[in-house]
């Protein structure tokens, strides 16, 4: 007797599409050197209540979950009252004091500190050259350090 021979088909799924890898993203954090610390200083010692609270906070959002930190830029600045040396040391300083923080908050993302000094100031329109209440307060802005984050936030 015959056998039937006819071939059985056989199925195999599709390939499920792997999603393309995201490249990671920069994130810029700006915070007032003169939130973080009380005027022309840098140390812990020196850090001002909503400071604190504002590292305590970024701090926290670093070690979420849903974020994943490849890694941390810390540039601290000034603004251009005090000679160009003291400026860079002051906001090397206090750049160095937020890594120490963050790194005291848990945060073991590698960080790399810089100091821009007064090479980068954001203000435009202050007038002056001695240093007053009003132009220390125009220059406020420019007193900052930035944390740029280099990461990626994770799907939920």
């Amino acid at each position: 007797q015959g056998q039937n021979c006819a071939l059985t088909p056989v199925v195999t799924p599709a390939p499920v599409p792997t999603p393309a890898p995201v490249p990671p993203a920069m994130r810029r954090v700006n915070l007032s050197a003169d939130t973080l610390f009380k005027f022309d200083r840098s140390a812990a010692a020196d850090m001002l209540p909503q400071g604190r609270s504002e590292l305590d906070a970024l701090a926290r959002s670093l070690q979420s979950p849903e974020m994943q930190v490849q890694s941390l830029t810390i540039t601290g600045h000034t603004d251009r009252l005090g000679d160009e040396a003291y400026n860079d040391r002051l906001a090397l300083q206090r750049a160095n004091t937020v890594r120490d923080y963050l790194k005291a908050a848990g945060v073991r993302a590698p960080m790399e500190v810089r100091s821009m000094g007064e090479r980068e100031p954001v203000t435009r329109d202050c007038q002056g050259l001695q240093r007053s209440a009003r132009l220390v307060a125009c220059l406020q802005p420019d007193r900052r350090v930035v944390v740029d984050i280099l990461g990626m936030a994770q799907a939920k």
